[in-house]
């Protein structure tokens, strides 16, 4: 039994030394046939990835760059030993760009060099295709620019409007050539989507467009954004608003009717818009005051809309001042003067314990303007002179405005202001009167201070 082992162990060496002997014949006899039946052999190789770096030419020294260059490959047919290069593939070439000739902006047909990555191979190098490939060169710059918004299918919902949308990042650095980023004057962030906004909204967008100073759309695929890619649009939603404009009047003597001025404002109303949306549709708002007496002819009168708006409101009408003019021509209004006497004025409103003597003897030159049929037959005693002293509280020599009207005339009212000049007193008690005709002497003086008051 060991002896038939020890012969199966043998036949089995014997074997595995004949198969190992055939295979080194086979190589033997393959490396003869190459040398001698077939020395050279032509091979090519597809798809080669052709190798772009810029370290140490002359292009990277003067500051140029590549613009629009993409990754490419090239086919190479090679020339070589059969047994050096029958398995040769892609990893086995290397495929560079010549910039030997670039020294300046412009576009070049540069070559491409193609050998073996290994040294010690003798390959030759028969076609190229393509061999050589057209690259643009430029000085290569940074701009900054402010990004703007379109949103050409963004709406506001009925009764509403939307402002200029705001951009975030709302400025952007711009690489590209030099010469390019000098054409740009606009540069937008575009919103696509179709929305009708009732609320504020926020949408992003990574689509930038380029425009010149002629609006014409630019080659976008000649910037690179450096630090941004994203860009976020918001939209303010705002309510649209009539305000209708008001006129306050001063200084209205007693039953003068306001209706009757014959005035106008340049604009009536305006629409504004506003950020509550929930506010009314309509609202009147004062413009300012005037005083009924500075109202004459020739005279207008201008008023600011924006310091009148409530807060957050915004006027987009483009009118920022309302004039209020008069016509005075349709009713034919004139005008008559008179003078008043002291003793036609009224003195109203004396606080207790005091005394009052007119120190103006008469008021001149006292004008009444209105329609012709009312002034033109007016009489010294259809006018009234006021003095209201309710706000005195001192003694002394005081000067008071005169509140003078036409009694009667609804429609007619007094150009300027009139003044006079008035004497308070405190009055005298009649313990304190040194005798009679002390008595006497101060009575009499009352007496004439209650008619001017009367």
């Amino acid at each position: 039994m060991a002896k038939v082992k020890e012969k199966k162990t043998a036949l089995l060496a014997t074997d595995l030394g004949l198969r190992i002997a055939a295979i080194i014949i086979a190589v033997i006899i393959w490396l003869f046939l190459s040398i001698t039946e077939y020395p050279t052999i032509n091979k090519t190789i597809t798809n080669v990835p052709v190798v772009f770096s810029m370290d140490g030419t002359a292009a990277a020294e003067k500051g140029l760059e590549p613009v629009g260059y993409k990754e490419t490959t090239v086919d190479v047919e090679i020339k070589g030993m059969n047994y050096e290069i029958g398995s040769y593939g892609v990893n086995d070439l290397v495929a560079t760009v010549n910039l030997d000739s670039v020294n300046k902006e412009g576009t070049y047909p540069l070559e491409i060099n193609v050998k073996s990555a290994h040294s010690s191979d003798s390959v030759s190098v028969v076609k190229v295709s393509p061999d050589t490939v057209d690259i643009n060169f430029v000085h290569i710059g940074s701009y900054s620019f402010d990004v703007t918004a379109s949103a050409p299918n963004v709406s506001a919902a009925q009764e509403m409007t939307l402002r200029s949308p705001t951009v975030s990042p709302s400025q952007v650095t711009v690489k590209g050539a030099e010469s390019e980023l000098a054409k740009i004057k606009r540069v937008e962030a575009v919103i696509d989507d179709n929305a009708t906004l009732s609320e504020a909204t926020t949408l992003s967008t990574e689509k930038i467009i380029y425009y010149d100073e002629d609006g014409q759309r630019l080659d976008g695929s000649k910037f690179t954004l450096v630090d941004a890619k994203s860009f976020d649009v918001t939209f303010d939603v705002y309510k649209k608003k009539q305000v209708n404009f008001n006129v306050e009047f001063t200084d209205v003597p007693p039953g003068f009717d306001i209706s009757s001025l014959p005035y106008e404002l340049s604009e009536s109303s305006i629409t504004v818009i506003t950020p509550k949306l929930t506010d009314v549709d309509s609202q009147t708002i004062t413009l300012g005051s005037i005083s009924l007496g500075d109202i004459d002819e020739g005279k207008s009168f201008s008023f600011e809309v924006n310091p009148k708006l409530q807060s957050g409101e915004i006027n987009q009408s483009g009118v920022d001042t309302v004039i209020m003019s008069f016509d005075f021509t349709k009713k034919n209004y004139t005008k008559q003067t008179f003078t008043i006497p002291a003793e036609m004025l009224k003195i109203t409103n004396l606080p207790v314990g005091k005394s009052v003597s007119i120190e103006t003897r008469q008021i001149p030159s006292v004008s009444l303007f209105g329609p012709a049929e009312a002034v033109r037959d007016l009489a010294i005693s259809d006018i009234t002179a006021v003095v209201d002293l309710s706000d005195v509280s001192a003694s002394g020599s005081i000067f008071r405005k005169v509140t003078v009207y036409a009694q009667g005339h609804s429609d007619v009212w007094c150009l300027g202001e009139q003044e006079i000049q008035l004497d308070i007193e405190d009055k005298i008690s009649s313990s304190s009167r040194p005798d009679s005709s002390s008595s006497s002497s101060s009575s009499s003086s009352e007496t004439d201070s209650s008619k001017s008051g009367d």
